[in-house]
């Protein structure tokens, strides 16, 4: 039998791993959402989503992260470049692990796929992150729309 305290230390321990993940992956659902200078409804409802069920991000507390990202969307709204700097430093600093930086463009294409109206602004934060994740942006958006596609056809 599981003692419950050691469960509740392992899932301690690994948020505090995973730290750095989440205010990653937070600071792609801000700056993939406001890439067009606009957050739609359903961007904002693709980042909920992302958040409620990406299972890297599920060790995490919703609450907590929403928050962070509501930080990070205002802070990109009052202080432009600055704020766009400080997140862009944020991904970066998961670009030596694959399955993270994976994962965070994942999160960043359902984002901008969201309204189904890919910007051109979009598409140019999208290539930033990937180049700051160390991921050919053309190789990563060809894979994911593919699964996308897939996906979508498996549905029918």
């Amino acid at each position: 039998m599981e003692h419950p305290l050691l469960k509740k230390l392992v899932t301690e321990v690994q948020r505090y791993q995973n730290k750095e993940f989440l205010k990653a992956a937070m600071a792609v659902c801000a700056l993939s959402a406001n890439s067009d200078d606009e957050i739609s409804v359903a961007e904002r409802y693709r980042i909920d989503y992302a958040i409620a069920s990406e299972p890297a991000l599920q060790i995490f507390d919703e609450k907590k992260a929403t928050r962070m990202l509501d930080d990070f969307i205002f802070a990109l709204q009052e202080d432009g470049n600055s704020a766009e700097e400080i997140l862009h430093n944020k991904v970066h600093s998961v670009a030596g692990d694959h399955k993270k930086a994976r994962t965070l463009m994942r999160v960043a294409y359902l984002i901008i796929t969201a309204d189904r109206e890919i910007q051109n602004g979009e598409m140019q934060e999208f290539e930033r992150l990937c180049r700051l994740l160390d991921l050919d942006p053309v190789q990563v958006w060809a894979q994911l729309s593919e699964r996308n596609t897939a996906s979508a056809t498996n549905d029918i």
